[in-house]
């Protein structure tokens, strides 16, 4: 769907209720609880908690969202439960041109109802839709890394409109006034996703950009011009300064598509354009490890995104750039049948084995997998991976078309998803409470006060 005036678009998307068949409603809570789960567990890791309450939030609890406050700031609520949704690379994912998290925008949304009553289970879900299908559907239309800006462009897009919908009670001219503000704002660069600038600054770009969103809401619901050129004007416009006179556009119409259609991050930590390489790493593992004394190399198969950001043998300076190199990730899991973040970080028991072993790993573009990669109705995130021995046999190739936190393998990873939470959630509850939460909130019902929803995350006894 092409836009002239995104501004637009977007107003009069997020000025319209949502209806919420049951397969949405399901999948909205699974993304929810996914989220939660990615929280509740990096809130366990110390140093990460005094991290995301930089802002003198108080972290007086374990269960983090009992830490939260009412009379604490939009933006604080924000920052907070972003950083830790994001923090170690477990939460949701969705690839197109440009990727993204949509998740990244659940503080935002969260903030806003946490703090206002008298709404219902369906309107935090509505929200939190329109948020993920307004940076799914950006990220479908429009890439930014391939100009090497960031895409949680596309969360401060996302999390500033909605937020603007909310606070300022649907108010046409300052939801448009938001969305051309945060345009004038521009994108940030991506180097921190990159050799040599990889840092844990990509932990917490998006609390940075949900946050800011949030202050350009409030900021716009003075009134002012609506900038509405800003987006194509000739000179100086959005499109011409940043995208080299290309089109900021959706790449579908606005509906409730993208919640559904989310990747989850079922069982490993990783960079998602590697989970399926990982799947085939720990299905050679045992052959791999009878014949370790034989191994002459590795060769992967990947689709070409992957090689673009992920594939990197050079020197991994940190735990942020070993979770993201492809052969990194499949050295880790060919010699232990598993991923976890553990593994990344230099005092892992394997750390030097796996940082020996990645230099064997060889990754080349299947040109099939880049295609059928931007095929629309098929979105794959194939790899393949074969061991190469010294005598030049080959053992076989494994190939293995989609993750198991692709939308078609839903019905396979719902089981795996509770599990990773339940294992998530457990870091801070008692397991028998983790499996309450989940219960609880798997059931909840559209009409249902939110007060429960809240109340069934702040009661840890």
């Amino acid at each position: 769907m092409n836009s002239n005036n995104l501004d637009l678009v977007i107003t009069e998307y997020i000025s319209k209720d949502i209806e919420l068949d049951d397969n949405h409603f399901f999948s909205s809570k699974l993304a929810i609880l996914d989220t939660i789960g990615c929280i509740i567990e990096a809130s366990s890791h110390k140093v990460v908690a005094e991290f995301a309450s930089k802002n003198n939030l108080s972290t007086n609890f374990k269960n983090p969202f009992k830490n939260l406050k009412v009379n604490e700031s939009y933006e604080n609520i924000s920052w907070y439960l972003t950083v830790l949704t994001r923090w170690f690379d477990y939460n949701d994912t969705f690839l197109a041109k440009e990727w993204a998290h949509p998740s990244d925008n659940f503080g935002t949304i969260y903030s806003y109802f946490y703090k206002n009553n008298n709404y219902k289970f369906y309107d935090f879900v509505n929200s939190l839709t329109k948020a993920y299908e307004i940076q799914g559907s950006l990220c479908l239309g429009t890439s930014l890394n391939k100009l090497g800006y960031d895409h949680v462009f596309y969360v401060k897009l996302a999390s500033g409109s909605i937020f603007s919908n909310l606070v300022n009670n649907g108010d046409k001219d300052t939801i448009r006034r938001t969305v051309n503000n945060i345009l004038l704002d521009g994108p940030s660069l991506r180097a921190y996703r990159h050799f040599p600038n990889v840092g844990k600054r990509k932990s917490w770009a998006a609390a940075d950009a949900a946050k800011r969103g949030i202050e350009l809401a409030h900021i716009s619901s003075y009134k002012d011009e609506i900038y509405e050129s800003v987006q194509n004007e000739d000179k100086w416009g959005f499109e011409n300064s940043y995208l080299d006179n290309s089109k900021l556009e959706f790449g579908k119409e606005l509906n409730n598509w993208v919640i559904q259609n989310v990747l989850f991050k079922v069982l490993f930590p990783a960079e998602f354009h590697g989970q399926s390489a990982v799947e085939a790493a720990i299905e050679l593992s045992e052959e791999f490890n009878k014949n370790l004394n034989k191994v002459k190399n590795i060769n992967v198969y990947t689709h070409e995104p992957a090689i673009r950001i992920i594939s990197n043998k050079k020197i991994l300076k940190n735990a942020s750039d070993r979770d993201h190199s492809l052969e990194y990730m499949v050295a880790a899991a060919l010699l232990y049948g598993e991923l976890k973040y553990e593994m990344y970080e230099e005092n892992f028991k394997g750390f030097k084995k796996i940082n020996d072993l990645r230099k064997k790993i060889f990754v080349s573009e299947e040109p099939q997998f880049t295609k059928d990669y931007y095929e629309f109705t098929k979105r794959h995130i194939s790899n393949s991976i074969e061991i190469v021995y010294n005598d030049n046999s080959f053992s076989e190739k494994v190939t293995i078309e989609n993750p198991i936190g692709h939308p078609s393998r839903r019905k396979e990873a719902v089981p795996l998803l509770k599990d990773k939470f339940l294992r998530n959630a457990t870091s801070v509850f008692e397991e028998e409470k983790a499996l309450e939460v989940w219960n609880k909130i798997i059931n909840l019902e559209k009409d249902d006060d939110l007060n429960m929803f809240f109340n069934i995350l702040n009661d840890d006894e």
